[in-house]
This record gives C-alpha cells, structure tokens and sequence, in this order.
C-alpha cells in the first residue's frame, strides 16, 4: 500500500474510488452525486489550495483517503488541523488502512508545526471501537452550532 497526495496525476483514480464508495454506501456520503468536473475543477481552484487529501492506494486502487486542512489562530499562534472526512473502501477496512491514514496526516502535521488535530466523528459502534485505540486521544461530545448560509 502506498501513500499519495492527490493531484492531477491520480485524480481519475479518486474519483473511481468515490464511485465504488457512494455504490457500496451511499448512506455514508455527504453527496448525493458525483461531480466529476466539479471535483477536477477544485483541485485547481484557489480556495481549496489549503485543503489536502491523503489517497491509499492498492495495486493502483484508491481504496482510502483522508482530508484535512490546516488553519491556526492569530491572537497565540496556536496551529490546528481539522479532518474533514476519512473513508476506507468496505474491502479494505480492518487491515490497517485507516491507521495509517491517520499516520500519514500525523506526519505532516509535524512537518507543519500543527499541535492538534481534530474531527466530528461517526458515533456508530465501529467507529468508537477505532478511536477508542488512539494513543493521546480523547473522544468528547462538543456543543456544536451549525448555521448554513
């Protein structure tokens, strides 16, 4: 299994993985379509330069991915990253594919000086399971407001 950024070079790969993804549980998809030119569109697009997307991929198979961004706060210098989705194909859950996911966005937070990372995660049964084994974690229920524009 190997580790990429996505880019323009693997993106078809992504987007065939979204494809498998939203056939296998469409429930679990923040989109109800697949918007090919669109999602092609914003890896050039200049607002979305700060958001990255760790890919797994499997014999040339996207099978995983993780997506974060990084953003800190002015007044202390305090630098963050929020995850805004992780997704592993349902073939290729419980090997390990999600951990190093989580890996590899680790090392680069380090190589960005980010201090924490956070996320709003699944609360189903398997999810706790696998955050529950984060080492330095710990799994809260925020207050959160959510206001669409």
């Amino acid at each position: 299994m190997v580790f990429e950024f996505l880019n323009s070079e693997n993106i078809a790969g992504y987007i065939a993985y979204l494809k498998k993804a939203m056939e296998e549980e469409p429930e679990a998809m923040t989109a109800e379509i697949l918007d090919e030119n669109g999602i092609r569109d914003r890896l050039g697009d200049p607002f979305y330069q700060h958001t990255k997307s760790i890919l797994a991929i499997d014999n040339d198979l996207v099978v995983g991915r993780i997506e974060y961004h990084f953003y800190g706060c002015l007044q202390d210098g305090y630098r963050m990253a929020y995850v805004d989705w992780v997704y592993v194909l349902k073939d290729y859950r419980h090997r390990g594919t999600a951990q190093q996911l989580f890996r590899e966005l680790e090392r680069d937070c380090v190589e960005n000086h980010i201090f924490q990372y956070y996320l709003i995660r699944a609360t189903n049964e398997n999810a706790d399971r696998f955050y529950k084994h984060f080492d330095d974690a710990r799994l809260s229920c925020e207050p959160l407001l959510r206001k669409y524009i």
